[in-house]
């Protein structure tokens, strides 16, 4: 974030000089408290001075009262021209701003100069202009700055103007009017949680959007023993952990950036650690399995044998570890409908207890025995009737 911030106002300070030399080719706009020179050629009744009130109105003979304020010296002209048609053959009418009335915006929000921010006396000022000059604080979101304006029409809008300074988008800079009221809001910040290898483990706060390669820089980096093959983040009120490409994550492109949410969990595992799952009841070779990679509950079960003939499948629980605890809660399944596609084949994490349970042998061997003596007594029968 701060990398971030730093590379804006790089970009400001360059945007700005190009800004001002724009700005001088742009026509200044008429406001409350201006002073108007107004010449109509030949009638001295209607030529003179004069001076736009609070709500941004002059009054004239003949004409009345007439809202100038948010025009230009030409677009006035022109506009009064039309109006004094009515009275003249061919009027010529010309406007100049004689004083310009010192006039002000009002910044508020994440910046560190707060409150009423000048206008340029003789050229248009523009967003980033005043923004500069209020001088945004690191947490500031420069993409959802509020705009409420009160004059040539009360209107109220939402500006990105970040997209101005990283791409030029020129709809955001718009030009500011006097008695503006601008609000900077802070970006909202979330709370992550890096675990395992890393310099400095525990909760980060960051800002809303921050990547994965932000919090891994914050957390101090990975250590020497860290296995970055294996880093995963798993969503908060989920149990599926999701693998981090780490090279990708941590590069520069911003196509590959890993963008986290509030309440994510950043697992980092070592080398060193011997990982398994133990495999208990109803399978050939019951015993410690390695967990190797994201591994599924069906893979743990070959990797111990497979069911042996005494298995209950459709009562396998898992004990898996409440973390901080010391306890563990029990997940039930089913394996019968895995095998039918009913159900997902749930992934296992590291120290998971499997219990498949198991038909009492006593009357396996007494159903084997029946099974066996029905098949003799088959056969024999067979045998007889030829």
């Amino acid at each position: 974030p701060m990398k971030r911030v730093t590379i804006l106002f790089t970009l400001f300070m360059a945007i700005l000089a190009i800004s001002s030399v724009l700005a001088q080719n742009e026509p200044v706009r008429i406001g409350a408290g201006d002073t108007l020179g107004i010449t109509l050629v030949g009638d001295k009744d209607i030529s003179g001075q004069y001076k736009v009130d609070d709500s941004g109105y002059i009054k004239m003979p003949l004409l009345g009262s007439i809202k100038v304020a948010g025009e230009t010296e030409e677009g006035l002209t022109k506009k009064l021209t039309e109006m004094l048609r009515k009275y003249y053959v061919d009027p010529v009418v010309t406007v100049v701003i004689l004083e310009r009335f010192p006039r002000y915006v009002t910044v508020t929000g994440a910046v560190r100069k707060g409150g009423k921010v000048p206008l340029r006396e003789n050229m248009p000022t523009r967003l980033i202009e005043v923004i500069q000059t209020a001088e945004p604080e690191q947490s500031a979101d420069l993409a959802r700055i509020k705009l409420t304006r009160k004059q040539p029409a009360p209107a109220e809008m939402t500006l990105d103007l970040e997209r101005f300074i990283k791409f030029g988008d020129p709809t955001a800079n718009v030009e500011i009017m006097p008695d503006d009221v601008i609000l900077v809001p802070a970006k909202q910040m979330m709370s992550v949680f890096v675990t395992g290898a890393v310099a400095r483990p525990g909760v980060l706060t960051l800002q809303e959007g921050s990547t994965f390669r932000e919090a891994i820089l914050q957390a101090g980096g990975l250590l020497p023993n860290a296995d970055n093959t294996r880093i995963t983040i798993r969503h908060e009120g989920q149990t599926e952990e999701n693998p981090v490409n780490y090279n990708d994550a941590m590069s520069q492109d911003p196509a590959k950036q890993v963008v986290l949410k509030n309440g994510d969990r950043i697992l980092v595992p070592t080398v060193q650690e011997a990982v398994t799952v133990s495999v208990f009841g109803g399978v050939n070779r019951p015993g410690p399995v390695p967990l190797v990679g994201r591994m599924r509950l069906s893979e743990a079960i070959g990797q111990a044998g497979g069911f042996s003939p005494f298995a209950r499948k459709w009562d396998i629980k898992i004990l898996r570890a409440v973390p901080g605890s010391g306890k563990r809660q029990t997940l039930k399944v089913n394996f019968g409908e895995i095998e039918e596609g009913k159900a997902d084949d749930p992934y296992l994490e590291p120290n998971d207890q499997i219990v498949v349970a198991e038909r009492p042998r006593e009357q396996f061997n007494l159903s084997t025995a029946l099974s066996m003596l029905s098949a003799i007594a088959s056969l024999a029968w067979l045998l007889r009737r030829r």
